[in-house]
């Protein structure tokens, strides 16, 4: 009788086996944790969803490039992080010493800002991920492990503002602030005085955006208009606000890529990799947006693609192919800054007859 049980119980657990390898093999069982899922976000419905674009392909214009400047090694050892002023000195973020350095027009170093890296001293950073200028040199850095937003005076006196989360983007409109972080509402930007009080909040572009996290990364950089536009990196989306929060658009962009997934793994929520960006950078001149895609010419061989956008309705006009592949790229004036590999370029850009 006992040998009979033995052989029935082999049996069942042979068959046991079976039945769950088939399982893993279907996706009915997963050996990943019962928190480790992934999800596929969706934008909100109807009139609150991003406007498509009229055109469905890109409309190329050429134009000519002269290189003007050239901040390379020597310079700069690890460029991050670039902006333009509105005189057209050049902030670079040098990753090697965590410090802001400001350029003249010509290319010669005129100032520094920051003293590396550090936890107490002030004007010290840990991994600061955004800076904006303001028209008279001054300078507002964000710094979340240090959950800090650093204010610098021309001279390079720092002070810095504690803040209740770690703000990640900011730019400076007039008397206020906005920045982003990764929203614990609805709302990804925020808008704080000069003091660090907080005013308001908006900016809603995902069903449950707030379980999100990086989906809604991107760029936000200030308009002539007084407010600012917003280029999501992951959701391929364009915006424009006033400092009031009320939008002038919401578009996608010509790509027009679909929603990646997200990765919630071990409580930490991130993009799936290997996905699609739709925009790298964003900066506006008179009428127009100009967005830095990810895309690349001549089958990735060549340089990245410039889109323009009317900056008043989102819609977009032409594109452009910039000489250089880059990951950052700001248009001022009659220029064009990129920031790649080579180190940050100027170029002088006009369109080709």
């Amino acid at each position: 009788m006992l040998e009979f049980l033995r052989k029935d119980l082999i049996l069942i657990l042979a068959m046991t086996a079976v039945i769950v390898s088939l399982s893993y093999a279907i996706g009915f069982v997963t050996k990943s944790p019962a928190n480790n899922f992934e999800t596929q976000p969706a934008f909100l419905e109807h009139d609150r969803a991003p406007k498509a674009q009229s055109a469905t392909s890109r409309i190329w214009k050429e134009h000519s490039f002269d290189k003007m400047l050239t901040l390379g090694a020597a310079k700069v050892t690890n460029p991050e992080i670039m902006r333009v002023a509105n005189s057209g000195e050049v902030y670079v973020l040098d990753w090697a010493d965590l410090k802001i350095k400001r350029f003249s027009t010509a290319g010669d170093l005129l100032s520094v800002f920051g003293s590396g890296k550090g936890r107490k001293e002030a004007g010290a950073f840990l991994n600061p991920t955004d800076f904006s200028i303001t028209p008279n040199g001054e300078l507002w850095v964000c710094d979340p492990p240090q959950g800090k937003l650093t204010h610098f005076q021309p001279d390079g006196t720092a002070q810095a503002l504690e803040m209740w989360k770690g703000l990640y983007r900011v730019v400076v409109l007039g008397d206020s602030l906005v920045t982003m972080a990764p929203p614990s509402t609805t709302g990804v930007f925020e808008v704080y005085n000069l003091s660090g009080t907080q005013l308001r909040s908006f900016g809603e572009f995902l069903q449950n955006q707030s379980q999100q996290g990086t989906m809604l990364d991107g760029e936000i950089t200030g308009d002539e208009s007084g407010g600012f536009v917003y280029g999501g990196r992951h959701l391929s989306v364009i915006a424009a606000y006033n400092a009031e929060g009320v939008p002038r658009f919401i578009a996608h962009t010509i790509d027009g890529n679909a929603l990646p997934k997200v990765l919630h793994v071990d409580g930490r929520v991130k993009v799936k990799p290997n996905s699609a960006n739709g925009v790298l950078s964003v900066s506006t001149v008179g009428d127009y947006l100009y967005v830095l895609s990810d895309t690349r010419v001549d089958n990735g061989k060549g340089g990245q693609v410039m889109d323009v956008y009317d900056k008043r309705n989102g819609q977009y006009v032409y594109s452009l192919r910039l000489p250089l592949p880059c990951r950052d790229a700001v248009v001022h004036a009659d220029m064009v800054y990129t920031l790649g590999d080579e180190g940050v370029t100027g170029w002088r850009f006009r369109q080709s007859s």
